[in-house]
């Protein structure tokens, strides 16, 4: 395994609109999980889609409390559903939103609703929208109040049950309202009661619960008293198979839990009790490739126990032992006043590699063979462990300090690629991303306002953005890496602006041209890359199984 010497460091505008084109979300939000090796919730599997409707024909599939509250609006070629004013003239028997619209002729139990929406009256902290579910009657349904500050009436999973609404949830998670389209997402699974709530984020959850007070119901869409524009609308059926149906284990689509760690939770620092991994050891007589599992989440949310049962049992069936773990996020960085605040979970994660060499002869890992994986964010720190040079301290009294930290291959999913801001707004116009990892983040600032403060502060963080971005640190002697981003099913244009920014492809062949000049292997599969033929390796876990042990 090759080194490198030691390192010398130890969006869109907020008032701008996005493309108003339509775009499917679904698929590409399916995709993300299934090459990630996450579920929606476990066990699910989407199966049809029960209701659409992208408002170009009109608002007739659907039933508002107040007609008068909810008007059918034009942009360009563009419609959209949107609430009129803040209080309606419905009146609920028990204190509950005021605009809701129900899909009509529709009861549905396990489900996927997405749908964008904006805010359109700006009321401070008091701007929200309302997702409602299991609706039986106007005095017994779930709602989700997506509220900008969080207290026990808003930003909370919610239920109406024959008295005034209360909340499911304690959600301290303020939700960035501003001027923007968003993306909301809920999942409901009725036998076990779990609820997801995802806002703009559709890899880690706003929000989540537990309760089967009610079973299958009517959905919507609207809001407690605010006003909202609703466009693309989708609800999906989830099937989720009964234990005992008869069906053969090997035709299941439930998937069991993961398998039981050889060692659960295991302290590799002292700074947080987030700096925890768990690690299951593969049968072998002879010492085995290790893959470490670096949870998504930007740096913000997220948990190791996020990877189930499929990619575990498969590297294990492999002969690879696998390590999932979890960092500090940017807002515990924050508080303690980590600078930047990204170093954090990256030198995080690089600890966690060194705990887990300095176990190779105890738990039989062979420390030359070791890969690592992970989404969005989980991807740029295992490409920067890829490309950063060694961080051991040989002459460390630590022995764990004195360990390698490098890699003998990465594979990554939707992977941000550079933390620039000047670099991303050439590559992807509507660019986003990043500000927070340079302490930019601020109770109630959006993402966008975090990536504009990054834009005007670049040259005096520039020695952190060189330091961070996987791009900045590819050298002739890095290791052979794999990038994958399921949802870009269109080709990017350099420049152009991307329906998910955050996740585009530009950043994997802006990496590969990179890593090109330099004689780095570097693969990149994506939809909408008009490759003919079969790639190489269909996903990560190909790749990394077939780099590992391989000898």
């Amino acid at each position: 395994m090759a080194s490198k010497g030691l390192h010398p460091f130890g969006g869109m505008n907020p008032s701008s609109r996005p493309n108003r084109l339509k775009v499917s979300m679904a698929v590409s939000a399916i995709a993300l999980f299934v090459f990630a090796g996450l579920g929606p919730l476990a066990g699910q599997e989407a199966t049809k889609v029960l209701f659409e409707d992208d408002f170009q024909s009109g608002a007739a599939k659907w039933e508002p409390t107040d007609s008068q509250s909810w008007d059918w609006l034009q942009e360009g070629e563009n419609r959209t559903y949107a609430i009129n004013k803040r209080i309606s003239a419905y009146e609920p028997k028990y204190r509950s939103p005021h605009n809701i619209s129900l899909v009509r002729d529709l009861s549905v139990g396990n489900v996927r609703i997405e749908f964008r929406v904006r805010s359109t009256k700006d009321t401070g902290n008091h701007r929200d929208c309302c997702v409602f579910f299991g609706y039986q009657d106007p005095e017994h349904f779930y709602y989700v109040h997506l509220g900008a500050k969080p207290d026990p009436a808003s930003g909370q999973i919610m239920i109406v049950d024959g008295a005034p609404r209360k909340p499911l949830t304690n959600n301290t998670r303020w939700v960035a309202w501003d001027d923007a389209w968003h993306r909301v997402k809920l999942e409901r699974e009725v036998s076990t009661g779990k609820i997801r709530v995802y806002f703009d984020d559709m890899d880690e959850p706003l929000m989540s619960v537990q309760d089967k007070t009610f079973g299958a119901g009517r959905i919507g869409i609207g809001s407690f008293d605010d006003q909202n524009e609703f466009d693309d609308v989708r609800v999906t059926a989830l099937e989720v198979p009964k234990v005992g149906s008869g069906k053969p284990k090997d035709q299941a689509k439930q998937q069991p839990a993961r398998p039981e760690p050889t060692v659960s939770d295991y302290v590799y620092g002292t700074e947080s009790n987030r700096q925890r991994f768990d690690f299951w050891k593969a049968e072998s007589t002879s010492p085995t490739p290790l893959v470490l599992l670096i949870h998504g989440g930007g740096w913000k949310g997220g948990d190791k126990t996020n990877y189930g049962n499929v990619p575990i049992k498969r590297y294990l069936a492999s002969g690879i032992s696998v390590a999932a773990i979890n960092y500090r996020f940017i807002a515990q960085a924050m508080e303690q006043g980590v600078e930047p605040p990204v170093r954090a979970p990256l030198h995080d994660a690089a600890r966690a590699l060194q705990t887990l060499r300095s176990k190779a002869k105890e738990w039989n890992i062979d420390p030359e063979r070791v890969g690592a994986t992970g989404s969005s964010a989980g991807a740029c720190t295992s490409l920067w462990l890829a490309f950063h040079d060694d961080m051991a301290d040989r002459n460390s009294s630590d022995p764990v300090a004195r360990e390698s930290t490098r890699l003998t291959c990465a594979a990554v999913v939707s992977a941000q690629t550079s933390l620039d801001p000047k670099q991303l707004r050439e590559w992807i116009g509507n660019s986003v991303y990043g500000g927070h990892a340079f302490g930019f983040a601020a109770q109630g600032r959006t993402r966008e306002a975090e990536f504009e403060l990054l834009i005007a502060n670049r040259e005096q963080v520039l020695p952190w953005i060189k330091e961070y971005s996987p791009i900045e640190l590819v050298s002739r002697e890095d290791p052979p890496v794999f990038l994958e981003y399921p949802k870009q099913t269109t080709k990017p244009e350099l420049g152009g602006k991307e329906s998910d920014p955050t996740h585009s492809a530009m950043y994997g062949i802006r990496l590969q041209e990179k890593c090109q000049e330099l004689g780095v292997k570097c693969s990149l599969v994506f939809p909408g890359s008009g490759e003919v033929g079969e790639p190489e390796f269909a996903n990560s876990q190909e790749f990394l199984i077939k780099h590992l042990t391989d000898r």
